[in-house]
């Protein structure tokens, strides 16, 4: 039965699908022949630009922790910014965190995720807060998801990816002597950016996906949201040949390469992000998986038992990835 919530959008935020139908979501389209050696490639391009690292010391709010802020190189040539939390005690550190953010970028550190076993980054895609550039829109969303997208090449997606992928050899430049077991979380942009660019750096060892954009694309083009995704469509109507560049940035191809752990949080009712596009990544998703089903997303007026349904998704978390990689 589809979900009926009381509502202000001149749009269906189930885009027509009931819980029941999400669970058979799939991307009937072909991939492109070369989309493997696309993002390998675009990976080793990444790599080669030299990392430039900053890093300056801030005033930490908790005694047991450093608090930092880095600045490094990405590709093709932005600079952008990062937080990192790290235990003062790199003794007891085990795992390294990268927290993606949502497409409204991260004004501060989370410091929710502070953990005396973990070292946590927070970096920043190239255009948002402190990874600011003037070639790119500031902290615009519906700008920032358009930009470059007239070619597989120069479409910025392409240097959100690169931020991610080096954030874990910043943390791994702050604590040398430490192996770490690394670990992706993610929601919303941060959650299809997660997708994306995970399959290809093979030092990720689990993760967590929420809500993840920039799946299923040619579904999304025909659904409307509020989303980033609403300023795609338009733009895809008026030039239906930016198709060709989202083929090569659609997270449902590039979850059928990822092997690792990971728990979903995808929601069955969404303005913002077509709940299709999020079931349609976490059905094609190839490793151990589990789903934590929520009624709804990026929609404060919630009606369902959000409180349960957070409680399912910690026990998920708890149950595939373990106590010490989620705690």
């Amino acid at each position: 039965m589809k979900i009926e919530i009381p509502h202000p959008f001149p749009f269906d935020p189930t885009c027509g699908h009931t819980p029941e139908t999400l669970r058979e979501m799939h991307m009937p389209d072909p991939e492109p022949a070369d989309f493997e050696a696309f993002w390998r490639h675009l990976r080793e391009q990444a790599q080669a630009v030299a990392l430039d690292l900053e890093v300056t010391e801030l005033s930490s709010p908790h005694k047991d922790f450093r608090f930092l802020r880095v600045a490094y190189r990405v590709f093709p040539d932005y600079r952008v910014g990062a937080w990192v939390l790290l235990p003062k005690d790199v003794s007891g550190i085990r795992y390294g965190w990268v927290v993606g953010h949502g497409y409204g970028g991260r004004d501060e550190a989370e410091w929710g995720h502070a953990h005396p076993s973990r070292a946590v980054i927070f970096p920043l895609a190239p255009g948002f807060q402190i990874s600011s550039d003037p070639r790119l829109p500031l902290n615009d969303a519906a700008k920032h998801v358009i930009h470059g997208i007239e070619s597989p090449d120069t479409y910025i997606l392409g240097s959100c990816a690169a931020a991610y992928w080096r954030a874990v050899d910043v943390l791994e430049a702050l604590v040398p002597a430490v192996p770490l077991q690394w670990h992706y979380h993610g929601w919303s942009f941060g959650g299809g950016m997660g997708v994306l660019m995970l399959p290809w750096e093979p030092r990720f060892k689990s993760a967590e996906i929420g809500q993840p954009t920039f799946g299923n694309h040619p579904f999304r083009l025909r659904c409307e949201c509020n989303g980033s995704g609403e300023a795609v469509r338009r733009l895809w109507l008026a030039r239906p040949e930016i198709a060709g560049t989202l083929r090569y940035f659609d997270a449902v191809f590039a979850a059928r390469r990822l092997f690792i752990p990971a728990v979903y949080a995808c929601s069955q009712w969404d303005p913002a992000v077509p709940p299709p596009g999020q079931f349609s990544v976490f059905n094609a998703h190839a490793g151990p998986k589990r789903l934590s089903a929520f009624t709804t997303g990026h929609f404060e007026e919630t009606v369902s038992d959000q409180a349960a349904e957070t409680r399912e998704h910690e026990k998920n978390l708890r149950e595939l990835l373990g106590d010490p990689a989620i705690a």
